[in-house]
């Protein structure tokens, strides 16, 4: 779930950032004119190497399976007994809002992003990385690091949870009992 909250937030950036760039990244980009603008398909050429599309609609439907879950859940809160046929209607709604999820749109969007942030130097560069075998294998490998590192990461934060909730607390007590103290009467008439 935390994995598709941050996908979520991925896609979001992207596609808020991309709706504020300018049409002409050469104009734009101090330093970048157009023989340094990577072009539409080299960009393309990326995003195909990197899975874009295959991990935008890993994505959604990660996205689908938590929505539906939620719905299901609130709609039993107001139907405890919903039946087979109610749920499958459900599911059929929670369907058609993602239906018609633009992919194609969100991907055109992120064109301009790295037209402006890489040169064409730079994405030929990390094309040609990425293609090799090595590179290759580190796309391969990459989602199992990933989740390894959040569960490394999340297991250490348990860890160390009780210690910091118990830290905030002392902190939050001592604070109000100074607050507390700061509003008595003795203690305005001496300030």
């Amino acid at each position: 779930m935390k994995k598709s909250v941050l996908r979520v937030c991925f896609v979001v950036i992207c596609a808020v950032t991309a709706f504020a760039q300018q049409p002409t990244i050469a104009d734009t980009v101090p330093g970048k004119d157009a023989d340094t603008v990577p072009s539409k398909d080299d960009v393309m050429r990326f995003m195909d190497l990197m899975h874009l599309r295959a991990q935008m609609e890993q994505l959604l439907d990660g996205m689908k399976k938590g929505m539906k879950a939620g719905a299901e859940a609130g709609f039993k809160q107001k139907i405890p007994d919903a039946t087979p046929e109610q749920l499958a209607k459900l599911d059929f709604i929670t369907e058609a809002v993602f239906k018609d999820f633009p992919i194609d749109e969100i991907i055109g969007a992120m064109v301009p992003i790295y037209q402006k942030h890489l040169t064409k130097s730079d994405l030929e560069a990390v094309i040609a990385f990425y293609s090799s075998p090595v590179g290759q294998k580190l796309l391969k490998e990459q989602p199992a690091m990933m989740a390894e590192g959040m569960q490394a990461g999340q297991d250490i934060m348990m860890r160390k949870l009780p210690d910091i909730q118990e830290r905030l607390k002392t902190k939050v007590a001592q604070l109000a009992e100074e607050e507390l103290q700061g509003s008595s009467p003795d203690k305005k008439q001496r300030q």
